[in-house]
């Protein structure tokens, strides 16, 4: 069977990330299973969509009724969770941006998935069953991202049982490329396609020189030629040092401030969507339905946000690194004092290598 790469993307997303035991690419409707939900109710059901989402007839065109639409089903990928809920994600990678002709055509080709995954769902699982229903794409225009935000708020309150998601553009970089990514880089089973991409990408960076995560023992020779250094690892590098490796560096008041979003933002200076850079870990990594910390690893009793959108890098780094430079000075003298000059000196090549000097915040 030909997998893309989208769908693999999307099986090892909820097979790693949102958990599901039970992972499916290219899941297909058969008239011959038994079904939850009977005829009538089906088709009352495709009635009722409609007349709330067709009216103009350009969502359904010649699809006349029920049986008709779950005879097209064809879901990317589907998932089931420890709890017996059912994930089903459709992606769409457009190189040019999402795409299927006009801007009203592609978004009734996108809210037809949506709502013939809902009816498919309907019909083999029972009512009670929690449904996540997902569309994601890489790159979407903003002529076409403003519909369909629209299309997805529409239909949130319409099913309002049902979890419907639309990632895109750096949404869709943040919270499916990049947690999966994380999840799945200690999966030993490499049968997966996306975790093959991925572990070949990371040998690459290796092969390069890149070892990732490693710049706290660069010198300043290396950072200045390495010219690709990743900033979250930084970020990473550094919580590991103040939360695990060396807590005492930090006091009471430190903690209470990085969970507080309005201290993140005032006193540290940090732009990460208003959100505080530190989270208990039993208040979870969500805020609202999407992960805003990362999941893995954890560190201590935290987690670690990771809205550090790129456009920021710059200023984010320099504010991190007044901020250890004055735990340094506090901590003159303490064990994890040579750790702290390490994070120092990633931030300054960082910064060198990027913004050219260690002055520019590159806002």
């Amino acid at each position: 069977m030909k997998i893309e790469i989208g769908e693999s993307l999307g099986c090892s997303w909820l097979r790693h990330v949102r958990q599901c035991w039970l992972v499916q690419a290219n899941w297909k409707f058969s008239g011959h299973w038994r079904r939850c939900s009977v005829d009538a109710e089906l088709e009352a059901l495709f009635t009722t969509m409609k007349g709330r989402f067709d009216r103009g007839g350009g969502v359904f065109k010649k699809t006349k009724n029920a049986e008709q639409l779950l005879r097209q089903g064809e879901i990317d990928a589907v998932g089931i969770d420890h709890e017996g809920g059912v994930h089903a994600v459709e992606i769409a990678f457009h190189e040019a941006g999402l795409q299927y002709g006009t801007t009203t055509e592609t978004n009734n080709r996108v809210l037809k998935k949506m709502l013939r995954t809902l009816l498919i769902l309907r019909a083999i699982r029972p009512p009670e069953t929690q449904l996540h229903i997902y569309f994601f794409s890489p790159k979407v225009n903003p002529v076409v991202q403003r519909p369909l935000k629209e299309t997805f708020k529409a239909l949130c309150i319409e099913y309002p049982n049902v979890e419907w998601q639309f990632v895109a553009n750096d949404d869709f970089a943040e919270d499916v490329v990049r947690p999966a990514v994380e999840e799945a880089s200690g999966v030993a089973d490499s049968s997966e396609l996306f975790v093959r991409s991925a572990k070949l990408l990371k040998l690459a960076e290796y092969a390069a020189g890149q070892r990732p995560g490693a710049q706290r023992t660069r010198s300043d020779d290396e950072q200045g030629a390495a010219v690709r250094i990743k900033f979250q690892p930084l970020v990473k590098d550094l919580m590991q040092t103040l939360l695990v490796d060396f807590p005492d560096l930090l006091v009471a008041e430190d903690k209470r401030g990085m969970q507080d979003n309005e201290y993140c933002k005032q006193q540290l200076d940090l732009k990460i969507n208003n959100y505080a850079l530190l989270r208990k870990v039993e208040d979870g990594p969500q805020v609202g339905r999407r992960n805003r910390y990362y999941t893995k690893p954890q560190f201590g009793d935290f987690y670690v946000c990771s809205q550090w959108a790129e456009p920021y890098h710059s200023h984010n780094a320099r504010r991190l690194l007044d901020f250890v430079e004055k735990l340094s000075e506090r901590n003159e003298g303490k064990q994890g004092v040579e750790a702290l000059r390490c994070h120092e000196q990633a931030l300054r090549g960082y910064l060198t290598t990027t913004a050219g000097t260690i002055t520019s915040d590159g806002d």
